[in-house]
C-alpha cells in the first residue's frame, strides 16, 4: 500500500479541495480578462498607465479584484489544501487501520510530504496560468510609462537583478515563492490538527487561520519586522512601495525560520505519538 500516492489520489478526489481549485482558476483566469475589459472601455487611460503584462499579472495588480480576493483568502487556502485527511482519519477507523498496517511513522510522513507537495503544485500551477493569460492578453513590453516605472524593485532587493535581466524572471521568482510558502503554512495547520486534535471539524479548519492571521498581525505591527514580514516579502509591490530593502538575506530568514517552526512541530508529533495509537 503506497500511502503516499493513496494521500495524494485523496487530495485530487476531496470535494472542498475542488472547490478551491476551481475557484482560484476562475480568479487567475478571469481577472486579467477583466482588467484588459475595463482598459478597453477607456483607451486613454490605457494610454497613460500602460499596457505592460508586468503591471497586471495577479500578485502585482493590487487594485484588481482577484489580486483582493486572493489575499483574503490567502490563510483560508493553506488549511483547505489539507484537504482535513488526517482529521477525517481519525474521525473514522482509517487512521487505526493504516498506522497497524504499516506504522505510525510511514503514515507521518506521507501526510506531511503529500499536503506539502500538492499545496505547492497546485498553486504554482494556478499562478503560472494567470501568468500565462495575462502576458497573452496584454503584449506592449515597449511602452515603458511613469506607472510602470513605479513599480520598478529597489535595487538591492531581493528580486532587482533578475527583473533588470528580464521582468518575467522576477514574476516566476514570485509565483515559486507564493506556492512554497503556501505549502510551508499548509503543513503547520496538518502539523496544529495533528497537535491538538480536535473532534470538531470546524474548530480544525479555523483554529489553523487563527493562529497565522495572529503571527502575521504581530509582524504588521512592528515596523522593525517588516523585512521578515513573509506576506510583505510575497506581496511584488513592497519591493517598490517600501522604503525598507527586502534582500534576500530576510527571505531565506523568514522562509527558514518558518521551516524551524514546522521541523520543531513534525518532531513534537512524532514525539507525542511515538507509543500512542489514539
Amino acid at each position: 500500500m503506497n500511502y503516499f500516492k493513496i494521500d495524494i489520489q485523496r487530495l485530487f478526489t476531496n470535494k472542498m479541495v475542488l472547490t478551491l481549485i476551481v475557484v482560484l482558476l476562475c480568479i487567475s483566469i478571469i481577472d486579467p480578462i477583466t482588467v484588459f475589459r475595463h482598459f478597453s472601455k477607456f483607451p486613454e487611460s490605457a494610454n497613460t498607465i500602460g499596457q505592460n503584462p508586468f503591471q497586471f499579472w495577479m500578485l502585482m495588480n493590487s487594485v484588481s479584484w482577484g489580486n483582493s480576493l486572493y489575499n483574503n483568502m490567502f490563510w483560508i487556502i493553506t488549511v483547505i489544501l489539507t484537504g482535513l485527511i488526517y482529521y477525517e482519519d481519525k474521525s473514522t477507523s482509517m487512521y487505526m487501520y493504516q498506522i497497524i498496517r504499516k506504522g505510525k511513522t510511514q503514515y507521518l510522513v506521507s501526510k506531511f510530504l503529500s499536503t506539502g507537495l500538492f499545496s505547492f503544485f497546485i498553486v504554482f500551477l494556478i499562478l503560472e496560468i494567470n501568468i500565462f493569460m495575462t502576458y497573452t492578453i496584454f503584449s506592449d513590453t515597449n511602452n515603458i510609462t511613469d506607472y510602470y516605472g513605479r513599480l520598478t524593485p529597489h535595487e538591492g532587493s531581493f528580486v532587482y537583478k533578475a527583473f533588470t535581466e528580464n521582468p518575467i524572471n522576477a514574476v516566476h521568482i514570485y509565483t515559486i515563492l507564493n506556492a512554497f510558502v503556501i505549502s510551508l503554512f499548509a503543513i503547520f495547520s496538518l502539523c496544529i490538527s495533528m497537535l491538538l486534535n480536535f473532534s470538531n471539524r470546524y474548530v480544525t479548519l479555523l483554529l489553523p487561520v487563527i493562529l497565522l492571521y495572529g503571527i502575521h498581525f504581530i509582524f504588521d505591527s512592528y515596523p522593525v519586522l517588516f523585512d521578515y514580514n513573509i506576506r510583505m516579502i510575497l506581496q511584488p509591490r513592497a519591493v517598490s512601495a517600501l522604503t525598507n530593502i527586502i534582500s534576500w538575506n530576510d527571505v531565506f530568514i523568514s522562509l527558514g525560520g518558518w521551516l524551524l517552526v514546522n521541523l520543531l512541530l513534525m518532531c513534537t508529533i512524532f514525539y507525542k505519538l511515538r507509543d500512542s495509537y489514539e
